[in-house]
């Protein structure tokens, strides 16, 4: 779950695209919460979706059509929660590691 993601970032202080997340309850919320942020809109479905549940996009209408879409089963329970974040210029890394909380060992 990317909320959930965003949630264990924020709450450890861990540095994070500034976030929120919404479900169809709050889909009159999205205007005004893509209206604080500067284009490019990242929209992600908040669960797994094949690779495909990411949208990057300058038009704010094209935004919200994209979240109602989403919330509508553009990418079926994968979107029943929608990801609206800062974009973030930069490199994409993704890391799998294993810890007890102490040590730890990171994967291939």
């Amino acid at each position: 779950s990317k909320d959930f993601s965003k949630d264990f970032l924020t709450r450890h202080k861990i540095p994070t695209a500034a976030y929120r997340s919404f479900d169809k309850t709050t889909l009159k919320e999205v205007h005004a919460f893509l209206s604080t942020l500067t284009p490019p809109y990242v929209i992600k479905a908040d669960g797994l979706a094949a690779g495909k549940g990411v949208i990057i996009t300058d038009d704010i209408f094209e935004a919200e059509k994209e979240v109602e879409a989403m919330l509508n089963g553009k990418f079926g329970i994968a979107g029943q929660k929608v990801v609206i974040e800062q974009f973030l210029k930069g490199i994409e890394l993704s890391v799998f590691i294993i810890t007890d909380g102490v040590t730890y060992k990171l994967l291939p």
